[in-house]
């Protein structure tokens, strides 16, 4: 059994067009739940059409939860716009880099991902069994 850290974080200039919502479960052995966690990074309503970022955004934006311990890891991350993209040209508006990074306690990275998410749809990305003893 371990306690795990999740992050969430990205180097897209335009991050802000998106809000994103972590879940994180923490499970046994036997697949039963320890513990639910999730966090919020709600910039805009969906529809928003922001032309700038908020004057307060924070452009070193992550997500981070920290976990009890547990045999596993059951993640979702959802990256939903708020604001599409200002030009419909594709190649002006290819995917953008997510990073999704598990560590135990022990300091081991079990996930380091990058994941490329759609500017105009977003992404749901999950990951399951995170750090389990197959």
């Amino acid at each position: 059994m371990s306690s795990f850290k999740v992050s969430i974080s990205s180097n897209f200039e335009e991050l802000w067009r998106y809000n994103i919502v972590l879940v994180c479960e923490v499970c046994s052995a036997q697949d039963e739940r320890i513990e639910y966690l999730s966090q919020e990074s709600h910039i805009a309503p969906v529809g928003a059409n922001l032309t700038t970022p908020p004057i307060d955004y924070d452009t070193k934006r992550t997500l981070s939860l920290s976990t009890k311990e547990g045999d596993h890891l059951n993640i979702l991350v959802y990256v939903v716009p708020h604001t599409l993209p200002t030009t419909n040209d594709i190649i002006k508006t290819k995917p953008f880099p997510l990073i999704v990074k598990v560590v135990d306690e022990k300091k081991e990275v079990l996930v380091n991902q990058v994941f490329k998410v759609n500017q105009w749809s977003g992404d749901n990305i999950s990951l399951k069994k995170v750090g389990a003893k197959e």
